[in-house]
């Protein structure tokens, strides 16, 4: 276990600067531990609470020195952290666990560390506290600063669909030449669409990374593939 708050005496530093230097220079450490890239959106459960923990699938990214997520205002996540401005993101690898949190919550095991809950089963989980909110038509962009870290034996992946579109949109855009080929020309405009629309997804929750530069690269070669057919 990690505490991320140190208790420091403001007055035993000549300046605020340096003290927020070390405040960024433990936020980074947090990042590192947890396998994030700074701008990629990976998915977490959340674990909030008022009265009773609620876990749920959110995601979440690190950006400009802060965690941020977009948190709908009709779930119980948003209800909670109203209440209570304070949550858990657990890094789980299983798409399991993401299920149950959605619909079999009862199955998974929820503990407590001082005023955090977290998943039991969880690679790793970092407890934060809201920063900010944004509000926006029926959701808000809640930021949030971390205050404890907890590593589990084994290093912890965060899981983004930024991977999983890069797989996909390898293994379809491997298929449209013999598609075209063999005179399937419908199957490989449907997969050309899946690129696109994977494409997208990825610019949307990888911008300016490596994900985004492969996923164009994959898209563009795609294009070429089809050549004219791409638009019929």
């Amino acid at each position: 276990m990690v505490r991320l708050t140190p208790v420091l005496r403001v007055t035993s530093f000549p300046n605020r600067q340096q003290l927020l230097k070390i405040l960024v220079e433990l936020t980074l450490i947090v990042v590192a531990e947890l396998g994030f890239v700074e701008g990629v959106v990976y998915e977490v459960i959340a674990v909030s609470f008022s009265g009773e923990p609620h876990p749920a699938p959110i995601g979440v990214r690190f950006r400009g020195g802060v965690f941020e997520a977009t948190i709908y205002h009709d779930t119980a996540t948003y209800a909670n952290l109203k209440v209570h401005p304070m949550c858990t993101l657990n890094v789980v690898g299983s798409g399991l666990l993401f299920y149950d949190a959605v619909y079999m919550k009862h199955k998974l095991r929820v503990m407590r560390e001082g005023d955090y809950w977290f998943l039991a089963d969880a690679d790793a989980w970092l407890g934060v506290t809201v920063l900010e909110e944004s509000p926006e038509r029926g959701k808000s962009v809640f930021k949030f600063k971390p205050g404890m870290l907890h590593l589990s034996q084994v290093k912890p992946k965060p899981y983004t669909r930024a991977d999983g579109a890069l797989v996909e949109m390898l293994v379809h855009e491997s298929r449209i030449k013999p598609y075209i080929d063999s005179g399937l020309l419908v199957e490989a405009k449907r997969l050309y669409d899946l690129i696109a629309h994977y494409n997208e997804l990825v610019a949307r929750i990888a911008q300016n990374t490596e994900y985004q530069a492969y996923a164009k690269a994959i898209y563009e070669s795609a294009t070429r593939r089809m050549g004219g057919l791409k638009g019929g």
